[in-house]
């Protein structure tokens, strides 16, 4: 394992793309990595703070999946990339402000129908709190098994050993039961 505040380009993107625990650390790693962009966009956008923190961590989000998905191809250093998402999300923030125009920035299509049902559910209710609140409700260990399957990457075969289940099957059993109870949690406090 390389120095955590050493990683090259092409590490990230491996780790990235590998999931698992070195998904999480590079993950954990980024975050910390381009804070300082933060007062940069501060400053040129004058944005307060809290806006410039959820447009951070909308194109962290937007890195990730660009990058797990092969759309980023290494063309311009990872800085640069997340330079340039992160300041299209803050003028995205800017923009909402000064106007009630709402133009969507992600193409659903380019989603699988998991990650679609997540989005709108994230869109239709305008803030990450909403599903937070809901991966409260259903608790430990559905939190935790769904977190590591849908966020973090880790297999089945992980998950297992992460969450003390006997095997994979088992793993992949509980997902299912966690996403029904997931959903019903949400249908039943939408209702």
């Amino acid at each position: 394992m390389s120095d955590s505040s050493l990683y090259s380009d092409r590490e990230i993107i491996s780790r990235l793309r590998s999931g698992g625990k070195d998904f999480e650390e590079v993950s954990d790693y980024l975050f910390q990595q381009y804070l300082g962009y933060i007062p940069t966009l501060k400053n040129k956008l004058h944005l307060s703070v809290p806006e410039l923190q959820d447009a951070y961590s909308d194109a962290l989000v937007k890195l990730i999946t660009q990058v797990k998905s092969g759309k980023f191809r290494g063309e311009s250093k990872l800085s640069s990339y997340f330079y340039t998402i992160f300041y299209n999300a803050s003028v995205d923030v800017s923009r909402k402000n000064t106007s009630y125009k709402n133009s969507p920035t992600e193409e659903l299509f380019e989603y699988t129908a998991t990650e679609r049902d997540l989005y709108k559910i994230i869109e239709t209710n305008d803030q990450m709190d909403f599903l937070m609140f809901h991966f409260e409700m259903i608790g430990d260990p559905c939190r935790r098994i769904l977190m590591d399957w849908g966020y973090y990457g880790y297999s089945m075969e992980e998950i297992a050993t992460r969450s003390k289940l006997s095997n994979a099957e088992s793993a992949r059993s509980m997902k299912y039961k966690c996403l029904k109870k997931l959903k019903q949690t949400i249908s039943n406090l939408e209702n």
